[in-house]
């Protein structure tokens, strides 16, 4: 960012981040008349590569400079759109998952911020606004092993740098409880806090019960809100009018003050990892946070993540346990159905089984609730021909098209490409094209045909995708308006219908099919935390699980609530083939349109990587392999490759060393080239 040599003299400079992809931060010169005005988390306008960009300032200060600068241009906020708490956390996402500081934060901001749209009438009005109070609902009486939970956590709550806390308790234990409990003690000091879930349907079940302890002192928070209503409840909280705030992972840069609690509830769950730049894990981000500013970190699940469980083991982590259901219910019966023993000749398919086909005609007597799961949406997963066996495929990504029957249309569920249905087969002209596979789509038709009285409702990524539509669908069930509810991964997560008495796995070997490490883990976990939505009210659950593999371990462990088990059995798998937590994961990707411009690049970065990393700490045990074509290799238009590296946890040198050989490798202009520490889906 330099012009020509000058002697050296003090001047008062401004470091800011950009967010543009690979860069670190830039020096500008502060002109006299904007020196009083300027300080760390404003927003100025600098000169960047002959154009002017919007650059978040991280630090002011005088220095003594042998170079004539680029002055920055204005200062575009009165008042820092990042506290310094913020400015430390997203440095800290910056350098441990390869993104710019620039990029970090334009994450953590929401879109208002970052476009410069005003509210300030709606500000004024919530200026003139009261103090919210909290409503006052009667709390429950715990349970002794509740007591017990609460006390440990306070005890560590107490200090001035708590523990992270794993909450490990099984389905239906009284977590949530906790967490009213935890927040309660955290506003009597004076302290906000922070929820974070999963799922935004989840978002909404949870402000429900929230909402009825805390009122207007809690605060929603997810991408569905309008820009206003986040500009809102950004201001509510930045403002201290409200400190208790509920969302998905992106609640954890709320801008609450004096935060004294992050609760993350459903730990376990994948979609607190961002798969888009930074890269970023909730957990990881949340737990930062809490140690950088004292506060109390609090993860619950039934199903640990295998990392978290090890973090608690080796006492990283405080293990607190709830092993039994509140008022003594039981656990949901589970029982294994082997699908091979229904298949034939004539029936090489088989969605409801007999046993799960009779348990869904009683429960439908009863007036009870059904839940179904298959962890996979759309009609038919698949459509070929009869004759050239071609199977109809996204020509951007090379991956099946799957047959939605609603609207007679294949649509790839990667890039989003819809086509209507062809009388003939693309590839040979031939007239006859047969539907193979399921999903959820499919599964409501034969519920429907088995059940023609039964209310079905649908819930999937086709059928949320209106705001509002998960609630919509959720309070339906809810108040007994559909009978059975069938759904993908998003129904098993943490909601509590008290009159659920059966749930049903159309086909639980869907996780497992999948080219992944972590498809046991997964598995079990999703099948775990479906069967614990049955049986949380009076009348004891039943849980039916449809699979070809009904030996494998994943069902097994899971068929008897059994984490301890599977975790004991899983883990020596992890450490013979050095796979976290073991091991750190680092994923490199490289794409391109141009198939072999796109394979020199990933040899290339192979081997700077071997190169920069062959003396450092951790080359002894170290492992890069690579370039290879990802599972999915044509996507959206793009081939992809990609070098994993693997070595063992702490070896910030050779990470801070792996970022770099990224940052200075020479590409093509029509190749990218990402980063994924601690990757979740290598897809």
């Amino acid at each position: 960012m330099t012009l020509a040599e000058a002697p050296a003299k003090s001047v008062c400079v401004a470091d800011v981040a950009v967010a543009v992809p690979g860069v670190e931060l830039f020096t500008y010169a502060v002109p006299a008349e904007l020196a009083e005005h300027i300080k760390p988390g404003i927003r100025v306008l600098v000169p960047f590569k002959n154009r002017s960009l919007t650059a978040y300032c991280v630090r002011v200060e005088e220095r003594a400079v042998t170079f004539k600068l680029k002055a920055l241009t204005e200062v575009l906020d009165s008042e820092p759109v990042l506290s310094k708490e913020m400015l430390t956390l997203t440095g800290q996402i910056s350098a441990y998952y390869g993104s710019s500081w620039g990029e970090a934060i334009e994450n953590a901001l929401p879109a208002w911020v970052k476009f410069g749209k005003k509210a300030e009438r709606a500000l004024r009005k919530l200026q003139e606004g009261g103090e919210p109070q909290s409503c006052a609902e009667p709390e429950l009486t715990l349970t002794e092993e509740q007591k017990n939970a609460l006390f440990a956590m306070e005890q560590e709550r107490a200090l001035d740098q708590p523990k992270p806390i794993l909450l490990h308790g099984v389905t239906g234990s009284g977590k949530s409880e906790l967490y009213i409990r935890l927040i309660r003690a955290a506003l009597k000091d004076k302290r906000a806090s922070i929820i974070l879930v999963p799922e935004i349907a989840l978002t909404e079940q949870l402000k429900r019960f929230f909402a009825k302890q805390f009122g207007a002192n809690l605060e929603i928070m997810h991408s569905k809100l309008s820009d206003g209503e986040r500009f809102l409840a950004w201001k509510r909280l930045e403002l201290g009018f409200s400190n208790i705030v509920l969302g998905p992972r992106s609640a954890v840069f709320a801008p609450v003050r004096n935060l004294g609690l992050i609760i993350m509830d459903e730990e376990h769950e994948n979609s607190y990892k961002q798969e888009t730049t930074p890269r970023y894990h909730a957990r990881e981000a949340a737990r930062w946070r809490a140690r950088n500013e004292h506060a109390l970190f609090v993860m619950g699940t039934a199903t640990p993540s295998l990392e978290a469980m090890h973090l608690a083991q080796s006492g990283e982590f405080k293990h607190v346990q709830l092993t039994q259901r509140i008022d003594a219910r039981p656990m949901p019966r589970v029982s294994v159905i082997d699908l091979k023993q229904y298949l034939s000749a004539k029936q090489k398919v088989v969605i409801l089984s007999p046993p799960l086909s009779n348990e869904i005609e009683s429960n439908l007597k009863k007036g009870e609730g059904t839940i179904l799961l298959l962890n996979r949406r759309g009609f038919s997963t698949h459509i070929h021909c009869s004759q050239c066996r071609q199977v109809e495929s996204c020509s951007s990504c090379h991956v099946s098209l799957t047959f939605h029957q609603e609207d007679n249309t294949m649509l790839c569920h990667y890039c989003n490409f819809k086509r209507p249905v062809q009388d003939r087969c693309s590839s040979c002209s031939a007239p006859v094209l047969r539907f193979s596979g399921f999903g959820t789509e499919k599964v409501e038709s034969e519920v429907a045909w088995r059940f023609p009285h039964a209310r079905i409702s649908r819930m999937d990524a086709d059928t949320v995708r209106k705001k509002g539509s998960h609630e919509e669908i959720l309070k339906d069930f809810r108040d007994r308006k559909s009978d059975i509810l069938i759904g993908t991964q998003m129904i098993a997560k943490g909601f509590d219908f008290p009159h659920v008495t059966l749930v049903g796995v159309i086909l639980a070997d869907v996780g497992l099919m999948l080219p992944d490490f972590r498809s046991s883990e997964r598995t079990f976990q999703l099948m775990t935390q479906v069967a614990g939505r049955a049986g949380r009210g009076q009348t004891p659950g039943r849980v039916l699980v449809q699979t070809h593999s009904p030996d494998h371990p994943s069902i097994r462990f899971a068929k008897n609530h059994d984490f301890l088990n599977f975790f004991s059995y899983e883990m020596p798998e992890r450490r013979r083939h050095f796979y976290p937590p073991y091991a750190r994961l680092i994923n490199f990707i490289v794409r391109g349109k141009d198939e072999n411009k796109a394979y020199l690049t990933a040899r290339e970065l192979r081997e700077n990587l071997g190169a920069a990393l062959k003396d450092t700490a951790a080359s002894h045990e170290l492992e890069i392999s690579g370039p290879a074509p990802l599972p999915f290799y044509k996507l959206r238009g793009h081939y992809r490759w990609h070098v994993m590296m693997k070595m063992v946890p702490g070896q910030e040198e050779a990470l801070k060393r792996a970022h770099q050989v990224l940052n200075k490798l020479k590409k093509p202009s029509s190749v990218a080239a990402a980063v994924d520490v601690d990757p979740l889906n290598i897809l």
